[in-house]
């Protein structure tokens, strides 16, 4: 058993389908478990530092996927890898992390996301969102400041799922925070973007159920 400690609040989020979607599809033997960490701010609070280390002490495998985040963000990859490092080193613990989008560079999990989306089968949405980005943005008040917020990439991409016109089934699981990453119409988890996280997870997973 390996138990993933993921920043997502719970499985109604776009992290948890998104992992969630490549375990099932390019792991699907591995025995793993979900701890929700509701922001990497809580990584080194006793609440999780206990699971973890309950988790160690039972055998289980403890892994870590969070967001690099920007410098912009205030934090950055070697900033957030060098917090994890140290809470690790004060906390006496120790565990494998992956920082998205793959494990060196800045940035967080949507990055990995928006690389996967089907741009191929949806160029019109994507040109159009750009030329929106480019307008919303253009638009100043009376003191030159810019108007309107340009959303975010997680905006972004879930405004690409919003716009597909979805039966019933799968809307209702849009609605619940499932981004449907296993539907080949809307995303494509082969992309080479991904291939450093599935080589960490395969790296890091327990072992195989037999």
């Amino acid at each position: 058993m390996t138990k993933i400690f993921i920043e997502a609040r719970n499985k109604n989020t776009a992290e948890y389908h998104f992992i969630k979607a490549i375990l099932n599809i390019f792991f699907p033997e591995r025995d793993v478990d979900f701890i929700f960490m509701d922001g990497i701010g809580n990584l080194f609070k006793e609440a999780i530092v206990n699971q973890i280390s309950l988790a160690q002490e039972s055998g289980e495998q403890v892994i870590v996927l969070a967001d690099a985040d920007t410098i912009t963000k205030g934090y950055g990859y070697a900033k957030r890898k060098a917090e994890i490092d140290n809470g690790m080193a004060a906390h006496v613990l120790s565990f494998s992390y992956f920082l998205y989008p793959d494990n060196q560079n800045d940035g967080d999990v949507e990055v990995l996301m928006e690389k996967a989306a089907r741009h191929d089968l949806h160029s019109k949405f994507f040109d159009c969102f750009e030329d929106y980005e480019k307008c919303v943005s253009g638009v100043k008040d009376e003191s030159g400041e810019q108007k309107y917020n340009v959303p975010n990439l997680k905006g972004k991409l879930h405004t690409y799922m919003s716009a597909q016109k979805l039966p019933g089934k799968l809307r209702k699981r849009f609605g619940l925070g499932d981004w449907l990453f296993d539907n080949k119409d809307y995303w494509n988890l082969d992309v080479d973007a991904l291939q450093p996280l599935k080589d960490f997870l395969d790296e890091n997973l327990g072992n195989m159920n037999k």
